[in-house]
């Protein structure tokens, strides 16, 4: 039978480097990795913060669109800012896509003639401009003072 041949000093040497390098490098890899998870969490915080914030403005923001689309908002804007106001009474005139005329007819010539700004529509002559589906409304001159189909 063969004996095992002592290890040599040297030998020993070897395998305990190994073994204290292999150690090592796994506490190397160890801290890197607990390092680098430290730094994500961080990372993750702050983009916590950043969509926290941006769904705030986002929030504020769809406020703010409601607010200017409001009906009462737009017709303020057009009127103060835009200078409009609705049509005078019987400036509009309902027809058919053919070019029949369902409600009135054009009067005078009317060119080159703005008429001065309507009074707000009542809620009987609004009802009064409910057009079925299927109808275009038009907008026609305003009489002229003195006119054909002037008062």
């Amino acid at each position: 039978m063969r004996r095992p041949r002592a290890r040599t000093g040297a030998a020993r040497v070897l395998v305990f480097a190994l073994l204290w390098g292999s150690l090592g490098a796994v506490g190397v890899f160890h801290v890197w990795a607990r390092t680098r998870v430290v730094a994500a969490g961080y990372e993750v915080a702050r983009l916590q913060r950043e969509h926290d914030r941006l769904a705030d403005e986002r929030a504020r923001l769809v406020i703010e669109v409601a607010t200017l689309r409001a009906p009462g908002r737009l017709e303020q804007f057009a009127r103060q800012r835009l200078g409009m106001a609705p049509p005078a009474p019987g400036a509009v005139v309902a027809s058919v896509s053919g070019g029949k005329v369902l409600a009135g007819g054009v009067v005078g010539g009317g060119a080159g003639q703005r008429p001065g700004p309507a009074e707000p529509v009542s809620s009987r002559s609004r009802a009064a401009l409910a057009v079925a589906p299927g109808v275009r409304l038009a907008l026609r001159p305003a009489p002229r003072a003195g006119g054909p189909g002037a008062p």
